[in-house]
């Protein structure tokens, strides 16, 4: 007698196969997500450094210093900080894109809803700044103090692939703080890594920027 030629697969087979299939995809979506927000990390870190750039060439420009210490501006700090530079002319409708972190939630301001007058709403700037009036003096320090990093909404965007908050220091140097290096350096608590509102304006090396 001759056994008759299986038909097809078993329902456990088949289960089988799903399974792997979906492990293949869980693990394809992992490295590309992670590739991805590599990716954007790096471009964030690109656009800090044109930001620092630019401001630090306005920080070296007398007509420019001497509006970042008049009475009205001094004390602008954060996203007020960066909108009056957009005011000022030292930045323009081009470097909208360059104030938004690409791993959060925030979204660029449209150049045609900023108006004249360059208004940012609070998601449209991914920043800390310093204080207008005390600028040109960080740059110029020998203290070395962090300039700008993510805001609280934004500081942990890249946690997950271990690259910590991204950092422009007053000696130019642009690059991503981890946690243990905030730990070992400066003594930052993982509660305060946590809520970076408990570092800003406050603690070392983040006391001389505000959100």
């Amino acid at each position: 007698m001759f056994s008759r030629a299986r038909a097809g697969f078993t329902l456990v087979e088949l289960m089988v196969v799903i399974a792997i299939l979906g492990l293949l995809v869980s693990v394809l979506a992992f490295a590309v997500t992670r590739h991805f927000t590599k990716a954007n990390a790096d471009l964030d870190k690109v656009n800090m450094h044109k930001l620092f750039d630019a401001l630090q060439q306005a920080g070296t420009n007398p007509s420019y210093t001497k509006r970042f210490n008049d009475k009205d501006n001094r004390d602008k700090s954060g996203r007020e900080f960066f909108e009056f530079l957009f005011q000022a002319g030292v930045l323009d409708g081009n470097d909208l894109n360059s104030v938004v972190s690409l791993g959060g939630g925030d979204a660029p301001a449209e150049r045609d809803s900023v108006g004249k007058d360059m208004k940012l709403d609070a998601g449209s700037c991914s920043f800390t700044a310093p204080k207008l009036g005390e600028f040109r003096q960080l740059l110029t320090g020998k203290e070395r103090t962090v300039l700008f990093t993510f805001n609280s909404r934004n500081a942990h965007n890249y946690d997950s692939i271990g690259y910590g908050m991204l950092v422009a220091w007053s000696d130019g140097e642009v690059d991503y703080l981890t946690e243990d290096d905030a730990a070992s350096k400066y003594q930052i608590s993982a509660a305060e890594w946590a809520d970076p509102t408990q570092l800003y304006g406050k603690k070392k090396p983040f006391e001389h920027t505000f959100e």
